[in-house]
């Protein structure tokens, strides 16, 4: 029985990643890297060292790799712990290590463990280098609509299923609030996925272009259907664009990038979509479908 479970909980694990991956709720920014490569690889890579090694009877291997990842998974929740950011998948993948872990300790080999543990824990605080926070590596502009005196951020993310689905239904109530000088709104592309950077960059250019609310919303809505075709190539984004009579101007709009990056801190944005209201100097962040509700509160 241990056997089978020492299977099914590594494959378990590696659903749990491609889902972070994919962002199967919220898209989270709460990433890492060790030696430039990211955890997500590095977890399925672990998973199937784990699986591998119990399908070729290596106990002892098994169980250094457990207890090793033991370590690391405590170096992790610790960083979270102290930045009080909370990954729902990264601590679900470290639990089904410390599960693997209860049902594969041995009393015998404790000293081993315990310096394999030791180990993985020194390993990862001196090589894991982690991110909170969003931020761009191209340059930003700042898409403002509307003159009321509610500020308005919306934080989203072309690749991001949730922002996808969300993005439409927000659109009628967005219009009225801003049509009505009830609400200033800031689009804010967060680049929880790479490919959302080159994306930005084009919607920022379509600004420059043609700055009106309703064309922006239009492009917007352009942007994530080319999202969901999987366009990443740059020459092809522009093709798809003017295909769909959207134009857009290049410009140079690093003098922005500091503000958005604040924005992005200030915030503390860490999934998507997240929708930050500030009424009053009384300030609220709101995620998912509460995003709705919010905004809906306002008319």
């Amino acid at each position: 029985m241990r056997y089978w479970i020492n299977i099914i909980l590594p494959l378990i694990g590696i659903t749990i990643v491609i889902l972070y991956s994919i962002c199967g709720g919220a898209c989270e920014y709460l990433r890492g890297t060790i030696f430039g490569s990211s955890l997500n690889y590095l977890g399925i890579f672990y998973m199937g060292m784990l699986t591998l090694s119990n399908l070729l009877k290596r106990g002892l291997i098994f169980l250094f790799l457990l207890s090793f990842g033991l370590g690391a998974e405590l170096y992790l929740l610790g960083f979270q712990i102290n930045n009080n950011v909370f990954c729902f998948y990264c601590l679900s993948f470290g639990a089904v290590i410390f599960l693997l872990f209860l049902l594969n300790f041995e009393k015998s080999k404790k000293i081993f463990i315990t310096i394999s543990v030791v180990f993985g824990l020194i390993l990862f605080s001196v090589l894991f280098k982690g991110s909170l926070t969003p931020a761009y590596a191209e340059d930003i502009l700042q898409p403002s609509f509307g003159n009321g005196q509610i500020k308005v951020r919306l934080y989203t993310d072309y690749f991001c299923g949730p922002c996808s689905a969300l993005e439409p239904k927000l659109e009628p109530v967005i219009t009225d609030l801003v049509k009505k000088n009830i609400i200033n709104i800031t689009f804010i592309d967060t680049p929880i996925h790479a490919q959302t950077t080159l994306y930005a960059k084009y919607f920022l250019y379509i600004v420059n272009e043609k700055k009106e609310f309703d064309h922006v919303l239009r492009a917007r809505a352009i942007l994530f259907e080319a999202a969901k075709e999987k366009i990443t190539e740059n020459e092809k984004l522009k093709a798809f664009l003017k295909k769909k009579g959207i134009g857009f101007k290049s410009f140079d709009t690093k003098s922005t990038f500091g503000v958005f990056s604040n924005y992005l801190k200030e915030d503390k944005i860490t999934a998507t979509p997240t929708c930050v209201i500030n009424n009053k100097g009384k300030k609220n962040r709101f995620t998912g479908l509460n995003i709705i509700k919010a905004l809906e509160s306002l008319k």
